[in-house]
């Protein structure tokens, strides 16, 4: 080797050696970066005339697993799934309260059995006919609460699938703007940083719906769906969506009004829970989907059918001889008679008579003296009463929709709803449980392949340190060598 070969392999050795430093540096000052994806040094030899002259740099690794990376994403999209289910469950049995709870549903069912049982044994106190007004009040007024409640997470669910979309539209576009910028610099410069930068716009997308990558040449990639519709093919394909605003009782998907709108691209009918061969299954869309459209229609028709129960308990004219044939009971469709065609939206609608609300003109002494009554009737009579309580205690077929079969008087049907809500939340919450487990399992893998260890990072530096010595002396050899030869 002569001088000046050697001279050009030091130089070309500190140019390598300086490069692996400012990655090396790179990766330990990011190694807490969300989406950081460790570096190395791609080195080759330079060879001229079949003789080593040196080394050059041939591009920037990054530390990834695809494989790992892909099921990573697909086992968050599950999660964020299974995740928005369990929330949902979570709040409704909340509010809905368990036997054992002593607020909610159930336990205004508990109170009005117990203050009818006690106006029945003392039916001459005030006191006591002003507590059973109030309770059977209280319990018209949790229905149509829970019934508020269910609507208002039917249509937060409805604009949190039109913001999931947005977001995704708009993560397509910035990946679009990231594919043309990466295939600019993939010839001959550094992509590493807006490769991690797709990558995090990518891990967004896929959280909201499933997706697949495909890799092409210049480092670009194409964006499909699981079940193959393309979102990014050079060109963005927007999803498309329409908020309901507001969504009317028993609104369903696909019945004919176009209330409720569907996902889409193009054509293409991406709905979940549907039976399209596009239908996404995970994610959060797939998650709020499931809210909008199974979980709470089958709460709101559950209430709508204890709802009904109820009027129809106390619609029996044998119940109070006061009351003429086809007038409304103790409970009422907003104050009409039950139409049992109309049974949709009827929690929401449910009133107590107004001949026993002193807010509307009544009195409470009617629950003993009859709703018809018009004179204030013997001050023990309790034949009225106990067939109020009767009809509340008395074992009924399960209405339809209630999920329940068999017999049960008012609180055992409360009950037994309140359970089957406490058993699907149980459900949702160990899917959760068992969902985010993977997730985080694959998270950690994926860190550990592709992370920064900061001590391996240093002990690199301390190598690259006296690499560049090495080349440094090797440039001050042969200078001192040319100062010799310059002498002779």
């Amino acid at each position: 080797m002569t001088l000046t070969s050697a001279l050009a392999a030091a130089n070309s050795g500190l140019a390598t050696v300086s490069k692996r430093a400012d990655i090396t540096a790179g990766n330990i000052a990011n190694a807490s970066t969300p989406g950081y994806v460790r570096r190395s040094l791609r080195v080759g030899e330079i060879v001229l005339n079949g003789q080593g002259q040196g080394s050059r740099v041939l591009g920037v690794d990054r530390a990834s697993d695809i494989g790992l990376t892909r099921e990573r994403r697909q086992a968050g999209a599950s999660t964020a799934r299974a995740d928005i289910i369990a929330r949902s469950y979570t709040e409704l049995n909340r509010e809905l309260g368990a036997p054992q709870d002593g607020t909610g549903l159930f336990a205004a069912y508990q109170t009005t059995e117990t203050a009818l049982r006690e106006l029945s044994v003392t039916p001459e106190s005030p006191a006591l006919q002003n507590a059973g007004a109030n309770a059977v009040n209280g319990l018209a007024l949790q229905f149509n609460d829970q019934y508020a409640l269910g609507q208002n997470q039917r249509i937060s669910a409805d604009n949190a699938i039109a913001r999931s979309v947005r977001t995704v539209n708009s993560a397509l576009g910035r990946l679009q703007s990231l594919n043309g910028q990466i295939t600019g610099l993939s010839a001959n410069g550094d992509s590493a940083a807006l490769e991690d930068e797709r990558g995090r716009v990518l891990d967004e997308i896929s959280a909201i719906i499933p997706i697949k990558i495909i890799a092409k040449e210049f480092g670009q990639i194409d964006i499909t769906t699981e079940q193959g519709v393309f979102l990014l093919a050079g060109n963005v394909f927007e999803l498309k969506f329409s908020p309901a605003g507001v969504i009317p009782p028993g609104a369903e998907l696909d019945d004919g009004s176009n209330r409720l709108s569907g996902l889409f691209v193009g054509e293409q009918k991406l709905t979940p829970n549907t039976q399209g061969p596009f239908a996404l299954s995970t994610g959060t869309i797939s998650g709020y989907f499931t809210v909008r459209d199974i979980i709470i229609p089958d709460f709101l028709a559950g209430l709508d059918s204890l709802a009904g129960d109820l009027v129809t308990r106390f619609s029996d004219n044998n119940i109070d001889p006061t009351n003429p044939d086809g007038a409304p009971g103790l409970f009422t469709d907003n104050g009409l008679a039950l139409d049992p065609s109309n049974i949709a939206g009827l929690a929401s609608r449910l009133r107590v008579n107004a001949a026993i609300d002193p807010s509307q003109g009544g009195s409470a002494t009617r629950l003993r003296d009859g709703l018809g009554a018009t004179n204030i009737g013997p001050l023990g009579n309790a034949e009225i009463l106990n067939n109020l309580l009767d009809a509340f205690t008395n074992g009924n077929a399960a209405p339809e929709n209630s999920g329940l079969t068999g017999s049960f008087s008012s609180s055992e049907l409360a009950a037994g709803f309140s359970s089957i809500l406490g058993e699907a939340r149980v459900n949702a919450d160990a899917v959760a449980v068992t969902s985010l487990a993977r997730a985080s399992a694959l998270a950690d893998a994926e860190l550990s392949f592709g992370g920064v260890d900061t001590d391996a990072e240093m002990q690199s530096l301390l190598l690259i340190e006296q690499s560049y010595a090495a080349n440094a002396r090797v440039i001050q050899t042969v200078s001192d060598m040319l100062d010799i030869l310059m002498q002779i």
